[in-house]
C-alpha cells in the first residue's frame, strides 16, 4: 500500500486526531482550538503550558500534531519522533524547515491543519480592526446611556435592545430588566409625541412624555424611544408658532437625541463603505501571502534540484507564479487598507467631538478642525443633494467649547442640506469657508436651496420656531447656535442670497474672554546622556493592542508587555527597571488612575515615565483625572512616531534621574 494511503487509514481507524497544544499563552491555546473546531475530524486536545509539561504529554499521550509555541524555545521536543510539528508565532502558524517525510500525516493534511489555525490568525488582526470601528458604536452607546432623559431602543419586533437608567426609572422597572423583552407601550409615531401613564413601585401613577425617532441599531432598522416626564400639556406637533418659554429646556435634549440618531444612521453608512474594502483587500491579501509560500517553496525545490538557476530561469519562475502582480496588487491593497482605517478615525474623531458639547471647560482651539469634523460628521446628509465645496484660510486659535462649537456647526450644515430638495445634485452646492474678519474667525455655510421665506425672517431665532413640524424639527437649531455664539463673546449673522439660498456666518473673536486649560509645555536643552536601548513596558486589557505595538516596537527597544492594570503594578512590585511606561487608560479592575496613583504612592520615581493612551470612550472621572494629570494622553490609534517621541522624552528623565542619584566618588 502507498505510504500516503496508509497514512489516511490510520486516521480513520482512530476517527480522532491527536493534537498537543504547547502554550503559555491562553489567546494562543484558544486560536487553536477554534481552529481545529472547523476542523472534519474530531481532535482530542491537549495542553502543555512549560517544555517539561509538553515533553511528558508526548510520551504519555503520543499525539499525532504538535503546535509548538515559539515562545517556549526554539528546540522542538518532538523532532524524530513521526510527530508532525506546527510553530505557533506572533502574526502567523508555520510549518518548520526540515524534512517531514518521516510524520505519520500526509503533507496536504498538514497544510490544511496549518490554514485552519492561519485563518483564526487572520480573524484575530481582523477583530483588531472591527474594534476601532466599533468605538464609534461605543461612543453613540455613550451618548445615549448618560443622556438624562429616558432613552429606549426597540428593534423591529418591538423588543427592547437597549435602555438607560433613567428610562427604567420613568417606567417604574430596573432598566436591565427591559432588555430582551418587548416594550410595554406604545411606539410613538416619528414626531408625534405619546403620553404613558405607568404604575411606580411606590403606587404613585406618573406621566411620560415620549417621542420616537427612527435609526440604526447594530446595524439593524430601530427606534429610538426619548421620554421625559410630561409635567404639562405638549404642544400640537403641526404647531409653526413659537412655543411657550417653559417648554424650551425640556426640549432642547430631544432636538439633541433626534440630531444624534440621524448622525448615528449617516455615520454607520459611512463607516461600512470603509469597513467592505478594507475587509475584502485583506482577504485578498491572504490569499496572495499563500501564493507568495507557493512561489517559495516552488523555488527551493528547483534550486535542490538544479545545478544552478541562472537570472532568466528565475524571471521565468517568477512570471509562472505572476509574483510581480501579486507585490504590486499587495502594495496597493495596503495602501487602500490605511486609507480605509484613517477615514474610520477620522469619523470616531468628529463624533467624539460632537459628544463633548455638555463639557464645561474651554480649551484652545483650531476653528478650521473643527469645522472639517462637522463636515465628515453631516456629509452623508449632503452627498446626495449638493456638492461640499471648503474654502479654509489660516485662522489663529482661540479659547473656545469645541463640542459646542462643533454642535452648532453640525446644526448650520444640517440645516443647509435639508432646505435642498434630494434629485438634483448637479444645481446646488454648499459652500463652507473659514476666514479672519476685523479681529474675529468667520466660519460662513451657505446654501442655494429654497431659502427662507420673508414671513418667517423675523422668527428664525425664536426658540420653538419651526416650519419643519411636520419632518420632526423642533425649531431649537438656530436658537442654539445663536446661546453658543453669544456665549464665546461672538455672534451668528444670517445673509439672504439673490438667487433664494441662505448664508450664516458665526464670527467668533481672537480674544472669547473664556478661561482655557494650559496646554503643558516643556523644554529642556538636549542631553549629552548616552543614548541607550530604552526598557518599556506596555499596559493594556487588550491582548491585540499589546502584540500589535510589540510587534511595532520590539526591534529598537527592549518591550515588556502585560495584560490589565493588576498584572502591571505585581510585574512593577518585582521589577521597576523600566524607562517609560505606556499605559491605557480604560481598563477593567484597575484603571489608568487607579494605576497612577498607586505608582505615586509606593514607587513616586516611575509616575513621570508613565504615558497614557485612551480609545475616547472616557468615563466623568477619567475625563477629569487626564485633564487633570501632567503626563502625556495619545489618542488611539497611536502612531509609532507619536509612541517613540513619548518613550525617547520618558527615556531621557529616566536617565537624568540615575544620574542625579549617582553617589560622588
Amino acid at each position: 500500500m502507498p505510504a500516503n494511503e496508509a497514512q489516511t487509514s490510520a486516521l480513520d481507524a482512530s476517527g480522532r486526531i491527536r493534537v498537543l497544544i504547547a502554550s503559555a499563552n491562553p489567546e494562543r491555546i484558544i486560536l487553536v482550538r477554534e481552529g481545529l473546531h472547523a476542523w472534519p475530524e474530531t481532535a482530542d486536545c491537549r495542553v502543555a503550558v512549560n517544555r517539561e509539561d509538553a515533553i511528558t504529554q508526548i510520551d504519555s499521550h503520543a499525539p499525532q500534531v504538535v503546535c509548538w509555541d515559539t515562545q517556549l524555545g526554539a528546540e522542538l521536543p518532538a523532532t524524530g519522533l513521526g510527530i508532525c510539528t506546527l510553530l505557533l508565532g506572533e502574526d502567523l502558524c508555520s510549518v518548520p524547515e526540515r524534512d517531514h517525510s518521516d510524520s505519520i500525516l500526509p503533507d496536504a493534511y498538514v497544510e490544511g491543519l496549518q490554514q485552519a489555525i492561519n485563518r483564526e490568525y487572520e480573524l484575530r488582526k481582523l477583530l483588531v480592526r472591527l474594534r476601532e470601528a466599533h468605538g464609534i458604536e461605543t461612543q453613540r452607546r455613550l451618548l445615549l446611556a448618560r443622556s438624562s432623559d429616558g432613552v429606549a431602543v426597540v428593534d423591529a419586533a418591538c423588543r427592547v435592545v437597549f435602555a438607560n437608567a433613567a428610562a427604567g426609572s420613568m417606567l417604574g422597572v430596573d432598566h436591565e430588566d427591559l432588555i430582551g423583552e418587548p416594550f410595554a407601550h406604545s411606539i410613538p409615531d416619528e414626531a408625534k409625541p405619546s403620553t404613558y401613564r405607568v404604575q411606580q413601585p411606590n403606587g404613585t401613577v406618573s406621566l411620560v412624555t415620549a417621542t420616537a425617532i427612527l435609526s440604526i441599531w447594530d446595524g439593524r432598522d430601530a427606534t429610538i424611544i426619548q421620554m421625559q416626564p410630561a409635567f404639562r400639556p405638549t404642544a400640537p406637533p403641526n404647531a409653526s408658532s413659537s412655543a411657550p418659554p417653559a417648554m424650551i429646556g425640556p426640549r432642547v435634549s430631544e432636538d439633541r437625541l433626534r440630531t444624534v440618531g440621524r448622525l448615528a444612521a449617516g455615520l454607520a453608512h459611512d463607516v461600512n463603505n470603509p469597513l467592505t474594502f478594507v475587509l475584502a483587500n485583506l482577504e485578498s491579501l491572504r490569499e496572495s501571502h499563500q501564493a507568495i509560500r507557493r512561489f517559495i517553496r516552488k523555488l527551493r525545490v528547483d534550486l535542490a534540484t538544479r545545478e544552478a538557476i541562472t537570472p532568466q530561469s528565475f524571471e521565468q519562475i517568477a512570471a509562472d507564479a505572476n509574483l510581480q502582480e501579486l507585490i504590486d496588487d499587495a502594495a496597493d491593497m495596503l495602501t487602500d487598507c490605511s486609507k480605509g482605517m484613517h477615514r474610520i478615525q477620522d469619523i470616531a474623531r468628529s463624533l467624539g467631538t460632537f459628544s463633548r458639547a455638555d463639557e464645561g471647560q474651554a480649551e484652545m482651539l483650531d476653528v478650521t478642525r473643527i469645522v472639517d469634523d462637522a463636515c465628515a460628521m453631516v456629509f452623508n446628509q449632503i452627498r446626495y443633494r449638493a456638492r461640499l465645496v471648503k474654502r479654509f484660510e489660516p485662522t489663529p486659535m482661540i479659547g473656545a467649547y469645541p463640542g459646542r462649537i462643533a454642535q452648532a456647526l453640525v446644526n448650520l450644515l444640517t440645516n443647509a442640506a435639508e432646505a435642498i430638495e434630494g434629485g438634483s445634485y448637479e444645481k446646488h452646492r454648499i459652500v463652507v469657508s473659514t476666514s479672519v474678519v476685523d479681529e474675529h474667525v468667520v466660519v460662513a455655510v451657505s446654501d442655494t436651496g429654497t431659502g427662507i421665506g420673508d414671513e418667517h425672517r423675523d422668527r428664525i431665532f425664536t426658540p420653538g420656531f419651526t416650519t419643519k413640524a411636520h419632518s420632526g424639527g423642533m425649531g431649537l437649531g438656530l436658537s442654539a447656535c445663536q446661546r453658543i455664539a453669544t456665549e464665546h463673546g461672538g455672534r451668528l449673522d444670517v445673509h439672504y442670497l439673490p438667487d433664494g439660498g441662505t448664508c450664516f456666518e458665526l464670527a467668533l473673536p481672537f480674544d472669547t474672554g473664556l478661561a482655557v486649560i494650559e496646554t503643558r509645555r516643556e523644554s529642556r536643552p538636549i542631553s549629552d546622556i548616552p543614548v541607550q536601548r530604552s526598557r518599556v513596558l506596555i499596559v493594556d486589557d487588550d491582548a491585540m493592542v499589546l502584540s500589535a505595538l510589540r510587534r511595532r516596537l520590539q526591534g529598537r527597544y527592549e518591550i515588556v508587555t502585560v495584560l490589565g492594570g493588576v498584572e502591571a503594578l505585581a510585574r512593577l512590585s518585582e521589577d521597576s527597571l523600566f524607562d517609560s511606561i505606556i499605559c491605557d487608560l480604560m481598563m477593567p479592575e484597575v484603571d489608568g488612575k487607579t494605576f497612577y496613583d498607586a505608582i505615586q504612592r509606593d514607587q513616586p520615581e516611575l509616575a513621570d515615565r508613565i504615558v497614557f493612551m485612551s480609545g475616547g470612550a472616557f468615563t466623568p472621572r477619567l475625563r477629569k483625572f487626564a485633564s487633570a494629570v501632567s503626563n502625556p494622553v495619545l489618542q488611539k490609534p497611536v502612531g509609532r512616531a507619536e509612541l517613540e517621541a513619548m518613550i525617547c522624552s520618558r527615556g531621557e528623565d529616566a536617565a537624568l534621574e540615575q544620574r542625579s542619584v549617582v553617589p560622588k566618588a
